[in-house]
């Protein structure tokens, strides 16, 4: 499927809030498709028209990075205090719940112990969420500059896309570091039966947590998976071969905590399929 497509079916099943936050890639795609085939016709000046050109896209996609970085490190900023908030909420619940090694009352115990993992595995989920926003994103930044300079004529995708590597929003180790840790403390506070795991042991953490908490049809949950599979479609479809391919750069990522799995690949895959 063409990634434009992929994108837009993201995007009608991302969390509504989010679909503004992601990269405006059909636009750029029709404003390329209506600039001018380079020098079609004798210029006094073509240097200076490809360079006007190349500052007005470059500054586009300047705010493009700029829209990302900000609401990536906004909701990581939030996913941090929401999950120690959740962790003073265990202690909380373990300081109230316990007298002389009696619960003074099981159920209230148990309720919000209910509460708190269900309040975990929807942090779990929408950190999966931010992991594939960074992934999607920049998989649209190669396209769109693959496109750019098929139809310019330019260089301009190696030296933007090392730009891209670098920023914020791309730099997704301390957030993989917060999944793993909320996965680590689902295991540790909430146990799940071993017939559970055996019969999902090809799915995801989240997918563990959520069956554990009887949350199979949560609306976190299944936009999390809807992610999931849109990242391993465009992995698949990425060439193995080229150093800035989607599948070179993200090809060694967890599909368990969101990103994507290390699938080998036969043949020269169709890298510019759009």
């Amino acid at each position: 499927m063409k990634f434009g497509k992929e994108l837009g079916i993201h995007l009608e099943q991302t969390l509504p809030e989010w679909k503004d936050k992601y990269l405006c890639y059909k636009p750029l795609k029709k404003l390329l498709k209506n600039l001018p085939n380079p020098n079609p016709n004798p210029n006094p000046n073509p240097n200076q028209v490809a360079d006007d050109l190349q500052q007005w896209f470059v500054r586009i996609l300047n705010e493009e990075l700029e829209k990302f970085n900000d609401f990536y490190v906004d909701k990581e900023e939030e996913f941090v205090i929401r999950f120690q908030e959740l962790k003073q909420r265990i202690e909380q619940v373990k300081e109230k719940s316990c007298k002389d090694g009696v619960f003074t009352s099981e159920s209230e115990f148990s309720d919000e112990m209910m509460a708190i993992r269900k309040d975990f595995v929807t942090i779990h989920g929408e950190m999966v969420l931010l992991k594939n926003y960074s992934s999607l994103n920049f998989a649209g930044i190669i396209k769109i500059l693959k496109k750019y300079d098929k139809r310019t004529g330019g260089l301009l995708c190696v030296h933007f896309t090392q730009l891209a590597l670098r920023q914020p929003f791309f730099t997704t180790e301390p957030l993989t570091r917060l999944v793993h840790e909320c996965e680590e403390n689902l295991e540790l506070l909430f146990p799940i039966e071993e017939e559970v795991v055996e019969s999902t042991s090809r799915g995801s953490d989240t997918t563990r947590a959520l069956l554990s908490t009887g949350e199979g049809t949560s609306d976190v949950y299944r936009r999390t998976v809807d992610a999931i599979k849109t990242i391993k479609g465009l992995k698949k479809e990425s060439s193995t071969s080229n150093p800035l391919s989607f599948a070179s750069i993200f090809g060694n990522q967890d599909i368990d905590t969101g990103a994507i799995t290390a699938e080998d690949s036969s043949s020269e895959s169709q890298s510019e399929r759009e």
